[in-house]
C-alpha cells in the first residue's frame, strides 16, 4: 500500500480515527466506527507498516524542562537545503524540520532541556553545520495549537467523542518542571519509536514491572507532559499545501488572535514568539486556492495583524519525533 488511489474509505477513517486517539485499541476505533474489529486490525495495521500513518507521542519540554522550544530559519548556500535539513531532522531534539521556499531556508523547532542546551545550539552547533549561512532564531512563549492537537476533522462529532473518551487522562498542568527518571525516560524513548507500543513491552524497555509503566504513563499524561501523536501521510487526505507564515500583531491583540487560529480547522500549529515576527502559524490546505483564502479571509479579517512572511513548505522532514522520509511522496 503506497498510493492514495489504494485506499478505500475505511482506510481513510481508520487514519483519521488514529490522528484523534493513536492509542486506541482496534476494538475502540471499531466500535467508534460501525467495523468489525477484525477488518479494523487488518487495515489498520497495513495502514501502519506502510507507513501512511505513524503513531508517537510528544514530550512537552516546557513541562519537562527549564529552557522554551527554539523556532529557526536557517539560510544554507545554494543546494545544500535539503543536506542540511535532513542532519536537523536527525537530531532528538528537533521536533519540527521543513525546507520552505526562498533562497536555501531550513525552518525548523529544536526542543532544548536547559538554557545550556539553548546557547549552545545558537552560539556553537547550528552555526557549524556545514552549508548553513546564518540563523535567525525566536522562543516559543505561548502554544495555540501544538500540532499534537490537530486532526484532519472529518469524522462526525459522536464519533470523535467516543474516540477521546479513551485517551489517556489528562489532570491538572504541573506548577513546576516535572523531573523525569531513568525509567520515564526509558518509556519516553520507547513509546516516541511506536506510540501504540503496549504497557507490557514499554514495561520490558524500561526494565520496570507492568504495574509501575502503567503508573508512570498516567503520571506523565496526566501532568500534561506526554501526549499521543499521530501523522498521516498526505495520500491519506486531500490537504497537500502546507505553509508557514509569520504574523505582526500588536502587543494587546496577540492573545486574540492566537486563541482565534488556534481553533481554525486549516491550523496545525499556532505559537506566540519572540522576534519580529509575534505569532507563527503552520498551516495545511487543499491547493493554493485554499491558502490565499486562508490569508486573505482568515487572516485578513484579524484586524491590524499582518504578514510578515508566508512560505510553502516543499519537504517536511520531521513532525514530532518522527522522521518524514519514509513519508515523503506516498
Amino acid at each position: 500500500m503506497n498510493a492514495a488511489e489504494e485506499l478505500t474509505e475505511p482506510d481513510r477513517m481508520i487514519a483519521y480515527a488514529l490522528q484523534v486517539n493513536g492509542r486506541a485499541t482496534w476494538g475502540a476505533i471499531a466500535r467508534a466506527l460501525g467495523l468489525s474489529e477484525r477488518t479494523v486490525q487488518r487495515r489498520g495495521q497495513r495502514l501502519l507498516d506502510a507507513g501512511l500513518v505513524q503513531v508517537s507521542t510528544y514530550l512537552d519540554t516546557t513541562i519537562v524542562g527549564e529552557a522554551h522550544p527554539l523556532v529557526l530559519r536557517l539560510s544554507t548556500r545554494t543546494g545544500v537545503a535539503l543536506q542540511v535539513g535532513e542532519e536537523l531532522a536527525r537530531r532528538p531534539d528537533a521536533s519540527s524540520v521543513s525546507v520552505v521556499e526562498g533562497s536555501g531556508d531550513v525552518v525548523c523547532m529544536l526542543l532544548p532541556r536547559t538554557r545550556q542546551d539553548s546557547s549552545r545550539l545558537l552560539l556553537a552547533e547550528l552555526p557549524a553545520i556545514d552549508g548553513v549561512v546564518s540563523v535567525e532564531a525566536s522562543t516559543v512563549l505561548r502554544y495555540f495549537r501544538s500540532g499534537y492537537d490537530w486532526s484532519v476533522g472529518v469524522l462526525p462529532a459522536p464519533v470523535v467523542q467516543t474516540l477521546r473518551a479513551d485517551t489517556p487522562a489528562r489532570g491538572a498542568t504541573a506548577s513546576g518542571p516535572v523531573q523525569l527518571t531513568q525509567e520515564d525516560e526509558a518509556l519516553v524513548a520507547a513509546l516516541a519509536e511506536d506510540g501504540r507500543a503496549t504497557v507490557i513491552s514499554l514495561a520490558k524497555a524500561a526494565d520496570i514491572s507492568a504495574p509501575t509503566a502503567r503508573r508512570r504513563l498516567e503520571a506523565l499524561f496526566g501532568a500534561g507532559a506526554l501526549h499521543v501523536r499521530t501523522e498521516l501521510s498526505s495520500a491519506v487526505h486531500d490537504l497537500r499545501v502546507e505553509a508557514l507564515i509569520w504574523l505582526s500583531v500588536p502587543p494587546d491583540q496577540v492573545e486574540a488572535a492566537g486563541a482565534a487560529l488556534g481553533c481554525r480547522p486549516e491550523v496545525r500549529f499556532c505559537v506566540a514568539c519572540t522576534g519580529s515576527s509575534q505569532i507563527l502559524v503552520d498551516c495545511l490546505v487543499s491547493d493554493p486556492a485554499a491558502l490565499y483564502s486562508f490569508l486573505t479571509g482568515a487572516i485578513g479579517s484579524l484586524g491590524s495583524v499582518t504578514v510578515a512572511r508566508s512560505s510553502v513548505v516543499l519537504e517536511a522532514l520531521r513532525r514530532g519525533p518522527m522522521q518524514m522520509a519514509n513519508m515523503r511522496h506516498k
